[in-house]
C-alpha cells in the first residue's frame, strides 16, 4: 500500500540509481539541471533524505549516453564543482545552496 506522499513525490520529482563499485544500488532524486560547457549537470539528493529540510545535495555531470542507459559521475574537480555551484544557486528554486 502506498501512501498520498509517496504518490506526489513519484509524480514530482525524477529518480536515477546508481551503482558504487561494489554493486549497491542508491535511488537519487533530481532537484534541478543545468548545461555548462556542453555538459549536462544534475544536483540530485539520496531520496532517502528528502523529507529532511537540511540534506547534503551532490552534482553529477552526464558523461555518456547509451541506448536506455545514461552514466554520471561525481564532479570531485573544484574549480568545475564551484563553477556548477554558482549556477545552481541562481535558479529560482525551491532549495538553496550553501558550500561547505
Amino acid at each position: 500500500m502506498s501512501s498520498h506522499f509517496e504518490e506526489a513525490f513519484e509524480e514530482e520529482f525524477e529518480i536515477v540509481s546508481m551503482e558504487d563499485e561494489e554493486g549497491n544500488e542508491t535511488e537519487f532524486v533530481i532537484i534541478d539541471h543545468v548545461a555548462s560547457g556542453g555538459s549536462r549537470y544534475l544536483l540530485v539528493m539520496e531520496s532517502s533524505l528528502m523529507d529532511q529540510e537540511e540534506a547534503d545535495a551532490i552534482i553529477l555531470k552526464e558523461i555518456a549516453i547509451n541506448a536506455d542507459d545514461v552514466t554520471y559521475e561525481w564532479v570531485e574537480e573544484e574549480k568545475e564543482f564551484e563553477r556548477i555551484s554558482v549556477l545552481f544557486a541562481g535558479h529560482e528554486g525551491e532549495y538553496d545552496i550553501q558550500l561547505d
